[in-house]
């Protein structure tokens, strides 16, 4: 008896394209489950006082903005 054939590529990536090959869909909020706590737990406190830095810098550029218009 004959050997069989083992593997081929043959025609597979013709098959995959057919649809074209996608990207996962990116969701706006990724789970968390399994994540390192102490990583988790920085990025809350991260959050918390993100806006605060942001309100600070806008503050500054206004500032500057009209000593800028004066």
């Amino acid at each position: 008896m004959a050997k069989s054939k083992n593997h081929t590529a043959h025609n597979q990536s013709y098959k995959a394209h057919k649809n074209g090959i996608k990207k996962p869909r990116k969701h706006r909020h990724t789970s968390t489950k399994g994540m390192d706590p102490k990583f988790l737990r920085n990025q809350r406190y991260a959050r918390k006082h993100n806006n605060k830095i942001a309100e600070s810098a806008t503050e500054e550029e206004c500032f500057q903005s009209a000593i800028f218009l004066a």
